[in-house]
């Protein structure tokens, strides 16, 4: 048995030790004692690492990617007030569904809003009674979600045999600007995507291993994904299924068994058949608005009132590349080094494509679209670029990995390059109204880390340049916190909540026409604030049914009050204003964001 200890490279002395008279060609002997000294410096760091306990590795890389994921998740999450718009609404609605004690029927401003099922709101209504800032409680529980997804993301890499440990998984999902971005406002969006993603990984688990508490486990977490955004979880679900069953025979027999299940299909469907019975009982005709209004004239485009948009068939082809940057490149290229290679965990791989692409092809057919609903197929891009990553890192050439940095980041410049383009053109609103430069020095800070990133790879060093790849979120993610901080009294009211509370402290306050503009006042108001002459879209259902709602006012309501009164208005709606009678007994205050601030004295 060779000698453990015994030094690889015999001729090395003799390398050394070479005659004058033999380095004639010295440039081939220098690149042969350079080749020589690289191998056997490598060889020794190898032994080394080997001869570490794997059980300190396993520690020292959950303690380090725990680490990671904190600080995605939870840097600077009370860092700005609660934002106008999707967030505000999720907040709000919480705040007076613990005032009210109402659980089945979630309301907006004092009126129903049944845009999506409860299931988030009871969480941010539960972490909002433990206490606490405004704006900390209900961003914790995305930041929970986001932390639970990360951890479970390396679980799920062992139980599908994506890698020995998972933690290339977990990591990539943690440095990915999606789950950064997401993770630090209270939307159910990164909710739903652990809860549809973990139930569909367990599903396809169940089938390898023919586990039926696997089944059932997954179709508990869909059955709860229903919760948050209604039948949309079941649906992606089942055209995977179906897209699965079709193109993978071997697995048919299981997939039958599955579905026969009287435990799973109750697991499946009975949470969100419950929630609609209970709002058909409370509000007669509830159920019938969500299941046609929101579950099927929404994503046809019909639903009135029009409070979404639509876009070209492009529309989430950069909005999924930005949302996995800066992974996307490493995923396309090892997809195309896979492809030359044999087809190993075939069934796997397909299971997780579909996991994308049907989201992918179903949000890009709706007429329905946002930014953030792409994020479900994020956690499937994770597992594909773990499981590609160790063939693309075996490549005997560099370029594949040079250009899976490379190619994002151009691409990533130039689409930051195109928005500052449309800023200055007018084609675009700026988020805040003085740049200060911040924008320029990212975009420089993340070129050079992807310099460094380059020359590590060109060095030999692959594994290394995998994980610095990561840290170039780190500068987007800081100029994201810093945007959002500057553009506060923009995107948020919780400045005018506290200029009123400093000066009209008992003095009524009206919203003029636009409630979405200002959700986030009532949280900080602590009351629901009357609409005047509403134009709202999230009001719309609430007023339909209750159009007499003492929150809906008229201008000529609050003239004949003889109150005084503060009003705010989007400058966007001082043309409706000035329309009113209104400006006749109203002083201007101050301008805050794009608000303006009256006070009336009838």
């Amino acid at each position: 048995m060779q000698d453990p200890h015994a030094d690889p490279w015999p001729w090395r002395n003799g390398l050394m030790t070479e005659p004058l008279a033999l380095m004639n060609d010295s440039s081939h002997v220098v690149r042969n004692r350079q080749k020589f000294d690289h191998d056997f410096w490598a060889l020794r760091l190898r032994r080394q690492a080997a001869a570490i306990d794997p059980r300190a590795i396993d520690l020292l890389g959950y303690f380090g990617l725990i680490a990671i994921a904190l600080w995605t998740c939870l840097y600077g999450l009370g860092s700005y007030g609660i934002l106008n718009g999707n967030e505000s609404l999720y907040v709000e609605s919480a705040r007076e569904m613990a005032q009210s004690k109402e659980w089945a029927v979630p309301t907006l401003n004092g009126l129903p809003y049944l845009e999506k099922p409860p299931l988030f709101v009871w969480l941010v209504a539960a972490a909002a009674s433990l206490g606490g800032s405004v704006e900390l409680p209900p961003r914790l529980v995305t930041a929970v979600a986001a932390l639970c997804l990360i951890l479970g993301i390396v679980r799920s890499s062992v139980v599908l045999k994506i890698g020995q440990r998972g933690f290339t998984a977990g990591f990539i999902l943690a440095t990915s600007l999606g789950i950064d971005v997401m993770s630090r406002v209270a939307m159910p969006d990164l909710t739903l995507a652990a809860l549809f993603s973990f139930g569909c990984f367990n599903y396809l688990a169940a089938l390898q291993t023919r586990s039926v508490s696997r089944v059932r486990l997954a179709a508990g977490l869909l059955g709860a994904a229903s919760l948050i955004k209604g039948a949309l979880a079941l649906m992606l679900f089942g055209l995977i299924a179906i897209a699965y069953y079709a193109l993978e025979p071997a697995r048919r027999d299981d997939m039958r068994k599955s579905a026969r299940d009287p435990a799973a299909v109750l697991l499946f469907f009975l949470p969100l058949c419950l929630w609609l019975i209970a709002i058909e009982a409370a509000l007669p005709g509830a159920a019938a608005h969500v299941i046609v209004e929101e579950h099927i004239l929404r994503f046809l485009g019909m639903r009135e009132p029009h409070d979404y948009y639509s876009g070209s068939p492009l529309y989430y082809v950069p909005r999924l590349f930005l949302f996995f940057f800066p992974w996307a490149g490493v995923l396309l290229f090892g997809w195309l080094a896979a492809a030359r290679q044999a087809a190993d965990a075939r069934q796997t791989r397909r299971f997780l494509w579909l996991c994308v692409w049907i989201p992918f092809g179903f949000f890009t057919l709706s007429s329905a679209k946002a930014n953030y609903y792409i994020l479900l197929c994020i956690p499937a891009m994770a597992l594909l670029t773990a499981d590609y990553l160790p063939g693309l890192l075996r490549e005997r050439r560099r370029f594949p990995l040079v250009m899976a940095v490379v190619a994002p980041i151009l691409l990533f410049v130039a689409i930051w390059a195109y928005r500052l383009w449309q800023i200055r053109s007018g084609r675009a609103a700026a988020v805040t109204l003085m740049p200060d430069g911040s924008g320029p020095q990212a975009i420089a800070l993340l070129a050079m880390l992807s310099l460094a990133v380059v020359a590590l790879i060109l060095a030999g060093w692959r594994r290394p340049a995998m994980l610095c790849l990561g840290g170039l979120l780190m500068p987007v993610s800081l100029q994201f916190d810093h945007l959002v901080a500057r553009a506060e009294p923009f995107m948020s009211a919780r400045t005018i909540a506290a200029y009123i509370q400093d000066r009209d402290r008992n003095v009524p306050v009206y919203i003029f026409e636009d409630f979405e503009a200002l959700g986030a006042l009532p949280i900080y108001l602590k009351q629901t604030i009357p609409v005047i002459d509403s134009k709202s879209n999230d009001l719309a259902f609430g007023r339909r049914i209750r159009p007499h709602h003492p929150n809906f006012v008229t201008a000529d309501k609050v003239l004949a009050s003889g109150n005084e009164a503060v009003v705010v208005v989007m400058q966007d709606r001082l043309k409706d204003y000035a329309g009113t009678a209104l400006p006749k007994v109203s002083t201007e205050l101050t301008t805050i964001g794009r608000a303006k601030l009256f006070r009336i004295k009838p």
